[in-house]
């Protein structure tokens, strides 16, 4: 026998839902600003290019053509990378993602909750954990792909021995103090 109870089970489950949850939520914001950053380099290779253009038509310089030249190239390069890497699209499927996740977490929690009150049975625990679970399986299948520095930015904020794995005590912070590892069930 391995000695994992039900409720190991759920706090473990929960602590993975945490660092995906929080992986995602990285990586929607790194998205977001990435795709800000270039819509910002955008927008001024435009303005450059605008004011480059009327000084040209206005004095006839070679230098004003030159400045035109390289702020319209800047505009295009900079779209055409938002364009090429859909960072908009991305930040937004990161953030469904993460708010899904979320919702799981939540529900994990009030798993957790109503199995420690005594509010279900084992067998109702075990049945709404197997429908946590493929509804997680679901949201996984689906989730866009996490690169490795969004889940070291995850890990760091809560550092753990093992990369996908929240120890007890980082599990519990996340819990209400009634929730922690080792605290014996209401009466």
């Amino acid at each position: 026998m391995l000695g994992l109870t039900l409720v190991d089970h759920l706090r473990l489950t929960f602590g993975h839902v945490i660092y995906t949850h929080r992986a995602h939520t990285e990586l929607a914001a790194r998205c977001a600003k990435r795709n800000r950053i270039l819509q910002v380099v955008e927008g001024l290779g435009l303005l450059i290019t605008v004011i480059g253009s009327v000084a040209l038509l206005t004095t006839g310089g070679v230098a004003y053509s030159i400045v035109t030249a390289i702020a319209a190239s800047g505009a295009v390069l900079a779209f055409s990378t938002r364009v090429i890497l859909d960072l908009d699209t991305s930040a937004n499927a990161h953030r469904t993602c993460g708010a899904r996740l979320w919702h799981i977490r939540e529900q994990y929690r009030a798993l957790l909750a109503d199995l420690q009150d005594g509010h279900l049975t084992l067998d109702q625990a075990r049945e709404r954990r197997d429908t946590l679970m493929k509804t997680l399986h679901g949201i996984y299948e689906k989730a866009p792909l996490a690169d490795r520095a969004a889940y070291e930015v995850a890990r760091r904020a809560i550092p753990a021995d093992h990369e996908a794995v929240l120890s007890d005590e980082e599990v519990d912070r996340f819990l209400p103090s009634t929730l922690h590892k080792g605290r014996q069930p209401a009466a």
